[in-house]
């Protein structure tokens, strides 16, 4: 086996060890944290203060990726996850549950741009730029998969053994570590003893001066920032959307179920992103949305959680779409701080979007907050694919 395959290989092992970790509360996590006596309203601050963590954070972290060790703080980052799981477990208290979820969101930084980016700069040093696509798609699959596992296994435990099944998440994110510690064979980018202000300054100049000279990484940029309105707004208020519609809650691992393999599907896409191509898949796309946002509103739970899953879905064909071109498009050197500063514009989306909902649902219904949210991301995406296709006339 080669190099370049037994790290891809070791890296999906340890990263679907990591997903399933993750994923185990997805699925009742809004029940696990009104249990720990906190209100929708201060769940989702909890999740802005992770927004606010990994904004401050990810693009230096992508920064010190792009000049030292993806490998050293790939580990450090699963440090902090493990810190944030023990929180968890050992406190109930509003303040504390910010704590862990900062940790979270430093986890998330630390880890951003990467491992998987040190696998896509050695595809395309190996000549084997062709392959970029098939991996992204490979790790969002898994991922998704992952996430199923996790949060059907993490439902079925928190129901078994309440907060303890977070000791499991443990195990997992130990286990990761050590495949990544043991297995892969990544090295430092440059001599660590030649850490200074001036590598760090260079390094964000340049990344900033390929994405003034590259409209198609800025376009995919602003997609990033706009699919976050309706990415937040499904990720932390499905759950307490479908309660409000009286929608059993026994029954949300279905559903979540269902997300999982509808984003599988999406990641599965297959087609060159040529402009015709581009432009069917752009209207298709756009009559979709328009009609599903509509159909979210209708008061038969079947229609409703149909047309729900297929918004779901075409957002994430959105997200690979996005994913695959930036990383073609991205050079070798900047890979890790400009994907980072494209994950940290999505979290100043993300942090916009929490603290705007959270606000609203003071004084309007949880409908009209979702439909509002998910309008606009509508609206603008739809808007930014039109400039996209302009541009590659």
């Amino acid at each position: 086996m080669t190099s370049i395959r037994k790290n891809i290989l070791y890296f999906y092992i340890a990263y679907v060890c990591m997903v399933i970790a993750i994923a185990f509360p997805h699925a009742v996590l809004t029940i696990l944290l009104l249990k720990k006596g906190l209100s929708i309203s201060q769940i989702l601050i909890v999740q802005a203060a992770y927004s606010c963590a990994i904004l401050i954070s990810e693009y230096p972290s992508g920064v010190l990726a792009d000049l030292y060790s993806k490998k050293r703080l790939f580990l450090v980052s699963k440090i902090c996850l493990i810190a944030m799981f023990l929180i968890i477990i050992g406190s109930k208290s509003f303040i504390f549950m910010v704590l862990a979820w900062i940790l979270y969101g430093i986890s998330s930084a630390l880890d951003s741009g990467t491992i998987d980016a040190e696998i896509i700069n050695t595809l395309k040093q190996n000549n084997s730029a062709n392959k970029v696509p098939k991996f992204i798609s490979n790790i969002n699959r898994l991922d998704f998969i992952a996430l199923i596992i996790g949060g059907s296994v993490g439902s079925w435990l928190y129901y078994t053994v309440g907060i303890k099944f977070y000791y499991f998440s443990i195990f997992l994110v130990l286990l990761c570590m050590i495949l990544i510690y043991r297995g892969y064979n990544g090295g430092s980018n440059v001599n660590t003893s030649k850490i200074s202000s001036t590598n760090i300054a260079y390094q964000v100049k340049s990344g900033i001066l390929e994405l003034k000279k590259s409209s198609v990484l800025r376009l995919m940029v602003y997609l990033t920032f706009t699919s976050q309105f309706f990415f937040q707004t499904h990720f932390q208020l499905w759950q307490a959307f479908f309660l409000s519609r009286n929608i059993h809650k026994e029954n949300f691992y279905i559903y979540y179920i269902v997300f999982q393999v509808l984003s599988i599907l999406a990641y599965s896409l297959n087609f060159r992103l040529n402009k015709r191509n581009t432009s069917i898949f752009y209207a298709i796309c756009s009559v979709i949305m328009i009609i599903g946002i509509l159909l979210i509103q209708n008061i038969n739970n079947v229609i409703f959680t149909i047309s729900y899953s297929i918004l779901v879905c075409v957002f994430m064909s959105f997200d690979y779409f996005s994913n695959v071109l930036f990383s073609q498009n991205v050079s070798l050197e900047n890979i890790s701080s400009l994907t980072s500063l494209k994950s940290s514009c999505g979290r100043i989306a993300s942090l916009i979007s929490l603290l705007i909902s959270s606000t609203l649902l003071h004084k309007l219904n949880i409908t009209l907050v979702v439909t509002l949210n998910f309008g606009f991301a509508i609206i603008a995406s739809i808007f930014i694919l039109f400039i996209y296709l302009r541009k590659i006339a």
